[in-house]
Parts: structure tokens; C-alpha cells; sequence
């Protein structure tokens, strides 16, 4: 669905996924450049995505998933995004909130995210809910200019 949503801003030249886990949602776009990195070692950009967005120039689309759930501070790096990218793709759970993972420092309904996003400057045209029932997790996913 991430991938189906990313599709959305075809052609792109430049991708950016700086949270990219296992790369595949900018593998599946038709790029000329794709910048891929994570927090975890063996990608060409590796660190927290609050230092590693200022080591990319500017990009048609910018990838974001399942990770401003884990920042300290998600407005911030989203307002940092912003000055590095036309588009946006973002995916969080939504309004998860006491789902016991240490790791989520945050959870928002719909009405959040679509607020945080216009407040970092973005237009959001696209949000879809993707419920995963074996997990009792429902996402959203946003496609923002």
C-alpha cells in the first residue's frame, strides 16, 4: 500500500528514505537517484534520521515509515524534511497510543498527523488506513506535497 501510495508522485527522479529498513519501498520507484539509509549499519547514509537528513540534497520525494512514531521530536524532523523535499510519503500506526512497545514515543489519530503535517508545510492530497488484522494494527498512510 506504502509502495501504491509512493507511485502516486510518479515520474520521480530523486527518492529519499533515511529509514529505509530493508529499502524496498524506493527500490519499487522508477528513480534516477535514490538516497537509502537507516539507523542500522551497512547503508551508505547510517544514523538517527535528525542528523542524517542534513546529508541529502534536495529530493522529489521523501519516504518516511513507521518512524516518527520513534522520534524525540517528530515535528522538528518533519519541518526538516520539508526543506529538503517537494513530496512526502508517511506512515504511522494510528492512535497507538499504550501498545506496550517501549520504542513508540508517540501515537495520533488522523486528525494529528494531518495537523503535524500542515504545521511542517506540507499539503496533504492522500491518506489511506491499512488495518493488518492479524497484528490489531491499523496504519495510516499519507502522500503529501
Amino acid at each position: 500500500m506504502t509502495i501504491d501510495v509512493a507511485r502516486w508522485f510518479a515520474p520521480t527522479r530523486t527518492v529519499a528514505d533515511l529509514s529505509c529498513g530493508d529499502g524496498a519501498v524506493a527500490a519499487a520507484l522508477d528513480a534516477h537517484r535514490t538516497y537509502l539509509g537507516d539507523l542500522a549499519p551497512g547503508w551508505d547514509i547510517c544514523g538517527p534520521i535528525e542528523e542524517t537528513v542534513d546529508r541529502i540534497p534536495k529530493v522529489d520525494l521523501f519516504v518516511c515509515t513507521e518512524t516518527v512514531e520513534h522520534l524525540d521530536d517528530p515535528d522538528g524532523v518533519l519541518a526538516r524534511i520539508r526543506e529538503k523535499t517537494f513530496g512526502l510519503v508517511l506512515s504511522t500506526p494510528v492512535a497507538e497510543f499504550t501498545d506496550g512497545n517501549p520504542e513508540h514515543y508517540w501515537g495520533w489519530d488522523a486528525d494529528d498527523v494531518e495537523d503535524m503535517l500542515q504545521t511542517a508545510g506540507f499539503t496533504p492530497e492522500i491518506v489511506t488506513l491499512l488495518s493488518v488484522r492479524p497484528l490489531g494494527v491499523t496504519y495510516q498512510i499519507w502522500g503529501c506535497r
